[in-house]
C-alpha cells in the first residue's frame, strides 16, 4: 500500500514542477493558427456582471502571443476612465518564446494621462495604459484587469477577433445579471447559441469561440466586422449619471435624448435679432437654412467637451453663443435653436461617424452613436448640416457621415432615417490640361482640375488644414511626374449642395519627352495614372468589396514642335467589366496631340472567384495609362 506521506510528497513535487513549468510556450500554438497571423490570442476571458441599473463590474483576462513586429500594436493594455467609471485592478506578465516568465508589471509602470487632442480641450476622461516594449520575437503578454462602470447606458460588446492577422485559441464572454434583468443581444457571424445557466439567483449567459484562424489581408476584402464573430449587447432600462431611460425601441431612446436636451435651446436676444436680420428678404426656406448655417459657421468653432453627462448632453445654446465654441452636440443643438427662431423645424440627430464604420442595424436599438448633426426636413428634401465644420457647405455629408442610419430626436421620440448616399454620377473628377513641348523635350503645362462630392473630400480637408507652404510641399511630392517644378497653384471652392473644388496648377517638367534621333517618345497621360497593381490569387478567401464609386474624365492637349508626324500610337481602348469601364484614345492633328481618358469605377460586392478578372482590369489600366506614342520628324 502506498503511504499517505508518499502521496503528499508526490503532490508537493507536482506542484513544484508546475511552478517551474512554462505557461504559454509558443510551440503549443496549433499550426493552422500561425498561418497569416501576426499575433495569436491564447486566451481572452470577459466577465461582465450587472449588479444594478447603475453598477457594472468588468473583469478581463487577456493573453496574447506576438509573432512579429506587425503584431506589436496588440501587446498594449489600455483603459479609459472618468467620473462614470474606474479602473480598479491591473496585473501584467511578460513571457519569452518558451513560455517562461521574464518579469511582472510594476504598478509604477502604468501610465495615467488625460485624454486630450488638438480638437478636444475640455475633458474629464483619462487613460491608463502599459506596454512592455519587448522586441524579441515571439513573446507573450498577459494582463488581468477589473473596472467598474457606474452606468448601464453602454454595455461592452464582444469582438473576439480584433483585426486581420490575429488568430484566436480561445475567447469567451460571460454576462452575469439578476434573473429578471432585461437586456438584448444581437449576434453577427456567431455559429452557435449561447450557453445559459443560473447560479445563486443569478443568470449567466456565455459566448465562446475556439481555434479561429487569422483572416488574411486580402485586397478589397470586406471589413473585419463583416466576417468575424461579433456580439452586441444593449439594456432595456438604463441609467447614466442622474438620468434613467429606456432603449427597447428607437422611439424610447429618442425620448430619453429629447428629455436630456429639453431647455437647452434658449437663445440670447442678440441671436434672435441676428436671425431676423439674416432671413429678412429671403423667400425660401432653403436660402434661410444656408444663410443661418453660414452665420453659425462663422461665429463658432469646434471644441470637444466631455464632462460627465456632458459627454452625452449638449451644453445650452446661450453658452455656445457667448463662448463661440462647442462640441458636436452643443453646436448642433445651437443650430436647431437658430432655425427654430427662424420658424424652421430642425432636428438634433444622432449618428455614427467614420468612413468605414459598422452601420447601425435598424432592428437593434442601442446607444452606439459617436457624433451629432442637424437635419432640416423641408418640403422637397432634407438638408443635412455638419455643425462642427466651418468650411463644409450646407447640405453635404461626405464619406464621414453619408449613407448610413441616423436617429432624429423628435418630440415624439426617436425616428431612424437614412443619410444621403452619393452616387457614381455625383462623385466626379474632371481634368483639362493644356501643355507645350519644346524641342528638347521639356514640358510646360496649365492644369485645371475639378473635384466634386466625395472626390473633393480629401482635398477639402487638406486645403483647410494646411498652410500654403504645406500645400506646396504636398504638390512637390505627389504629382505623377518624374521631374517637375510647381510655378503656381490655387484653389477655389464652389459652395453647392454637391461641393466642387477647382484646382489650378502651372508647372514645368524637364525632359518629360525622350528624343532619340528623329523620334520623339511621349506618354500623353500626363498626370492621372492608375497606380494599383495586383497579383493573381487562385486561393482568394473573401468576396471583393469595392467601396469607391466615381467617374473620372481627362482631356490633355499637347502642342509639340512642328515637323513631326505620327509613327506609332496606342490603339483606342474600351474596357468594360463588372468593376467599371475604362476608355482612352490619342490622336495627332497637325502639331497637336489630343488625349482623352474616361474611367467609371463601380461600387459593390463581387464574388471571390472574379478576383483575377479584377487583377487583369487593373493591369490593363495600369499599362494603358503609361502607353507611349512615337512621333518621327518629317524629312
Amino acid at each position: 500500500m502506498i503511504s499517505r506521506n508518499y502521496i503528499f510528497s508526490a503532490l508537493l513535487l507536482m506542484m513544484a514542477l508546475r511552478s517551474y513549468a512554462a505557461d504559454y510556450p509558443v510551440s503549443s500554438i496549433p499550426k493552422p493558427l500561425v498561418k497569416y497571423a501576426n499575433a495569436v490570442i491564447r486566451l481572452r476571458e470577459h466577465e461582465v456582471e450587472i449588479h444594478s441599473i447603475n453598477k457594472v463590474t468588468i473583469r478581463e483576462h487577456y493573453v496574447i502571443t506576438i509573432l512579429n513586429e506587425a503584431g506589436d500594436n496588440h501587446a498594449y493594455w489600455t483603459e479609459h476612465y472618468s467620473k462614470l467609471n474606474s479602473v480598479d485592478r491591473i496585473e501584467g506578465t511578460l513571457y519569452d518564446a518558451a513560455g517562461n516568465k521574464i518579469r511582472t508589471l510594476k504598478k509604477s509602470e502604468i501610465k495615467d494621462e488625460p485624454v486630450s487632442s488638438q480638437m478636444t480641450m475640455v475633458d474629464d476622461n483619462r487613460v491608463k495604459y502599459h506596454n512592455f516594449f519587448h522586441r524579441e520575437y515571439p513573446y507573450t503578454v498577459e494582463y488581468q484587469s477589473t473596472r467598474t462602470e457606474s452606468q448601464t447606458m453602454f454595455l461592452p460588446n464582444w469582438s473576439p477577433v480584433p483585426s486581420r492577422g490575429v488568430s484566436v485559441e480561445k475567447s469567451s464572454f460571460t454576462l452575469i445579471s439578476d434573473i429578471d434583468y432585461q437586456y438584448r443581444v444581437k449576434t453577427y457571424n456567431y455559429p452557435s447559441k449561447s450557453i445559459q445557466s443560473t447560479l445563486r439567483n443569478k443568470r449567466l449567459e456565455k459566448w465562446e469561440v475556439m481555434q479561429v484562424p487569422a483572416a488574411p489581408a486580402e485586397y478589397a476584402s470586406p471589413p473585419i466586422h463583416e466576417i468575424a464573430p461579433y456580439v452586441s449587447f444593449a439594456p432595456t432600462s438604463f441609467r447614466i449619471d442622474d438620468f434613467r431611460g429606456d432603449m427597447s425601441s428607437w422611439k424610447e431612446l429618442g425620448k430619453f435624448q429629447y428629455h436630456l436636451n429639453k431647455g437647452m435651446d434658449v437663445l440670447p436676444e442678440s441671436d434672435k435679432q441676428k436671425v431676423a436680420e439674416i432671413v429678412r428678404g429671403l423667400n425660401f426656406d432653403e436660402e434661410k437654412v444656408t444663410a443661418i448655417y453660414r452665420y453659425m459657421q462663422e461665429k463658432t468653432h469646434y471644441v470637444g467637451i466631455q464632462l460627465g453627462i456632458g459627454g452625452w448632453r449638449p451644453f445650452p445654446a446661450e453658452m455656445v453663443s457667448s463662448k463661440g465654441y462647442g462640441d458636436c452636440k452643443a453646436l448642433s443643438n445651437y443650430m436647431v435653436a437658430l432655425l427654430k427662431e427662424a420658424g424652421i423645424k430642425a432636428y438634433y440627430t444622432l449618428i455614427r461617424g467614420g468612413e468605414y464604420e459598422r452601420d447601425i442595424p435598424a432592428d437593434f436599438p442601442a446607444q452606439v452613436f459617436n457624433h451629432v448633426v442637424c437635419a432640416v426636413p423641408l418640403k422637397n428634401d432634407t438638408i443635412w448640416l455638419e455643425c462642427t465644420s466651418q468650411t463644409v457647405p450646407s447640405g453635404y455629408m461626405g464619406k464621414f457621415t453619408g449613407n448610413r442610419n441616423a436617429l432624429l430626436i423628435t418630440e415624439d421620440g426617436g425616428k431612424l432615417v437614412r443619410t444621403p448616399r452619393y452616387r457614381q454620377s455625383d462623385n466626379l473628377f474632371h481634368s483639362n490640361i493644356m501643355a507645350r513641348l519644346d524641342a528638347s523635350g521639356n514640358l510646360e503645362m496649365d492644369v485645371m482640375n475639378n473635384y466634386q462630392a466625395e472626390c473633393s473630400d480629401d482635398l477639402h480637408g487638406r486645403i483647410h488644414a494646411q498652410s500654403r507652404e504645406e500645400q506646396q510641399k504636398y504638390l512637390d511630392k505627389n504629382l505623377d511626374l518624374p521631374h517637375y517644378e510647381i510655378k503656381d497653384f490655387s484653389y477655389k471652392e464652389l459652395q453647392n449642395k454637391l461641393p466642387v473644388i477647382e484646382e489650378r496648377i502651372s508647372l514645368t517638367a524637364a525632359n518629360y519627352a525622350q528624343i532619340s534621333g528623329k523620334r520623339l517618345f511621349i506618354i500623353p497621360n500626363l498626370l492621372n495614372k492608375w497606380n494599383s497593381k495586383l497579383a493573381i490569387d487562385t486561393a482568394r478567401f473573401y468576396d471583393i468589396d469595392l467601396q469607391e464609386t466615381r467617374i473620372e474624365s481627362d482631356t490633355v492637349t499637347i502642342e509639340v514642335p512642328a515637323g513631326y508626324r505620327a509613327e506609332s500610337f496606342p490603339k483606342p481602348l474600351d474596357l468594360q467589366t463588372d468593376f467599371g469601364r475604362y476608355q482612352s484614345a490619342a490622336e495627332l492633328n497637325g502639331n497637336i496631340i489630343r488625349y482623352t481618358r474616361r474611367l467609371k469605377l463601380n461600387q459593390g460586392r463581387f464574388p471571390a472567384k472574379s478576383f483575377n478578372d479584377l487583377v487583369r482590369f487593373y493591369d490593363q489600366m495600369y499599362k494603358a495609362d503609361r502607353a507611349r506614342l512615337v512621333l518621327v520628324k518629317s524629312e
